[in-house]
């Protein structure tokens, strides 16, 4: 399969626990899944080359094991008909949103991406640096280095595609921006609500009317339980978003358009248009971001009823 369809869904996961952030799916059928890269602690050279054979199927089935004891045993509090995500470790979250990510699609790892966090702002100077970078490479079909090496030893046989800058930063009813590898904006990024819905629009830059490249939405679900069809997986059963690309038929009309994810499109319109890579990355790391910000919501909550149950305590005592 050369060519993403040209409308499919990316279902968010449901636990932390998952490194799978994202799952691509057409229909019920899983052809790609966005993760975050595990950086595990290097051995020596030496060490490297006996324990390689011998690592690798131990982790592929340590990884299975643990998949499958979430998917059987996670059950997820239903409190005033909203599913809770269930939280273990919110330091290790939060720092989810700027970990390093990658695209797999039918068992390759096609990109990478890698998020740089904005800087602290000096004085009332405004520039880049006070905006959250992310980057995104695109991967030959002979790198085969195994994704515990981490991105930083990856990143020299990669094709930097382009850089998306304010996507964390912007307002979350606001623009950012996509440059090249040449460092030209190509695109901007259009983030918006309507009721119990969100919304992401690709545009083309410097055009008086610009097609919407690739619109992604993302719908506020019940729980799974009130579905009239059974969740295709436990760990991704809260919803996602529903992603549409577009293009340009031979009469200037817009159609929808499917995109090559296996190295670059050879029509005319390559240069024009994104890779998918940078669509789907970019959702995974706003998914993140609107994971964090659960989150940090659900921890001031947690500190005012605890604060608010000692009261009560105290009230209780004394009367």
């Amino acid at each position: 399969m050369n060519l993403l369809p040209d409308r499919f869904e990316a279902e968010e996961r449901s636990v932390y626990e998952t490194t799978e952030v994202l799952h691509l799916v057409s229909g019920r059928d899983l052809f790609g899944m966005v993760c975050l890269v595990d950086r595990v602690p290097e051995l020596s050279f030496n060490y490297k080359e006996k324990l390689t054979s011998s690592m690798s199927s131990t982790s592929m089935m340590s990884q299975s094991t643990q998949n499958s004891s979430i998917c059987m045993n996670d059950k997820r509090d239903i409190r005033g008909g909203n599913s809770q995500i269930r939280v273990t470790d919110i330091k290790n979250h939060v720092a989810d949103a700027y970990r390093d990510l990658e695209l797999h699609v039918s068992g390759r790892v096609v990109a990478v991406a890698t998020r740089i966090p904005p800087k602290s702002c000096s004085g009332e100077t405004q520039n880049e640096d006070v905006e959250d970078c992310i980057q995104v490479f695109l991967t030959s079909d002979d790198d085969s280095m195994p994704s515990s090496q981490g991105l930083d030893r990856k990143v020299g046989s990669r094709v930097l595609l382009g850089t998306i800058t304010g996507l964390g930063t912007s307002p979350e009813e606001g623009s950012c921006f996509v440059y090249n590898s040449n460092g030209s904006k190509t695109h901007v990024i259009m983030k918006h609500r309507t009721l119990l819905v969100k919304h992401m629009h690709w545009y083309r830059a410097g055009e008086e009317v610009s097609v919407c490249e690739c619109r992604c939405t993302r719908a506020r679900l019940p729980p799974s339980k009130f579905w009239l069809f059974e969740p295709r997986c436990g760990m991704h059963d809260i919803g996602g978003w529903y992603i549409e690309t577009f293009g340009r038929d031979k009469k200037g009309r817009t159609v929808p358009s499917q995109r090559y994810w296996d190295g670059f499109d050879t029509t005319k319109q390559f240069e024009e248009r994104l890779h998918p890579a940078m669509y789907l990355l970019a959702l995974a790391y706003r998914t993140l971001d609107i994971e964090d910000t659960k989150i940090r919501k659900q921890t001031i909550w947690k500190f005012v009823e605890g604060k608010l149950f000692s009261i009560l305590s105290l009230y209780k005592k004394f009367v």
